[in-house]
């Protein structure tokens, strides 16, 4: 676990890295643009009349990066840097409705490993097994966060659309919830005539466009090797395209409520920390 996170969370912030030439009269300029629901930074090296002195050094810039990176490392080998094993347990998922999965005759046949039974008509979903992959799921969101990565909460259920864009103003990462055009990832450079930037974590609160059709992010976000996290009810048939799926109920509020609630402590948790341990957003 500890290997593939590390592998994992590497990919994503040496992508990242920002690396700066040496100019004599040119500082570092720094532009926030916002388009299409997300931020992204984009950095190039501007012509100024301003004094060298002022100009950011390559080599505190490189220092600054290589200090950042060994702070990763190290609360990559720890077990639970980010304390949150204990946010949640098997009867928080219990009273959540959680276990609820839909008719047995909807089952799909990927997801049987998580069935523990069934119960007039109806699945039962092993919370046991659920419980340590919410683990992995929160904890691996939370070192993305620590990084500076950008999260996507994504959900098709109209029913949940307010509390999904409501969680991500709070913790202020973005969402999408509404239709997936054919080709936001794969085909962004031409449909927006634009570099396309990517979200480091898509967070999907339910892995279905229809209740036949997979949502499309999925299999675009695995196409471009996007990590995804996603709720993953007994109904579902792109387990295998989750990079953490969560066994358990995308159907019910009490259970939504709670996966929002774990994601944006979670989130809120990995920026504290961030904060605490001096990490410069210029060099990570």
């Amino acid at each position: 676990m500890a290997a593939s996170l590390c592998r994992m969370l590497s990919w994503r912030t040496f992508k990242n890295h920002k690396w700066m030439t040496p100019c004599c009269s040119e500082i570092l300029a720094t532009y926030n643009v916002k388009s299409f629901g997300s931020a992204v930074n984009i950095q190039r090296c501007q012509s100024s009349g301003l004094n060298t002195q002022q100009a950011v050094s390559p080599s505190e810039v490189y220092t600054k990066a290589s200090e950042n990176l060994s702070t990763f490392e190290a609360a990559i080998q720890h077990e639970d840097y980010f304390g949150l094993k204990n946010l949640v347990t098997l009867q928080d998922l219990f009273q959540a409705r959680v276990h609820l999965g839909h008719n047995v005759g909807l089952r799909h046949e990927s997801m049987s490993p998580y069935i523990y039974g069934t119960r007039q008509g109806v699945d039962i979903i092993d919370l046991e097994q659920t419980l340590p992959l919410l683990h992995d799921a929160l904890n691996f969101c939370a070192h993305i966060v620590y990084r500076g990565g950008m999260i996507l909460f994504l959900c098709r259920n109209m029913q949940f659309l307010p509390k999904v864009e409501q969680t991500a103003r709070e913790v202020k990462e973005y969402s999408h919830c509404r239709p997936w055009l054919r080709g936001t990832f794969t085909n962004s450079a031409n449909m927006f005539n634009s570099l396309p930037i990517y979200p480091e974590l898509c967070i999907f609160l339910n892995t279905q466009d229809t209740v036949f059709e997979t949502h499309r992010g999925v299999v675009e976000a695995s196409k471009l090797l996007v990590p995804t996290i996603g709720i993953v009810d007994t109904n579902v048939d792109c387990a295998n395209l989750i990079a953490y799926p969560i066994p358990g109920n995308d159907d019910s509020p009490a259970s939504l409520q709670l996966f929002l609630d774990l994601f944006k402590t979670a989130i809120i948790r990995a920026k504290e920390k961030r904060k605490e341990d001096g990490i410069d957003e210029t060099a990570s």
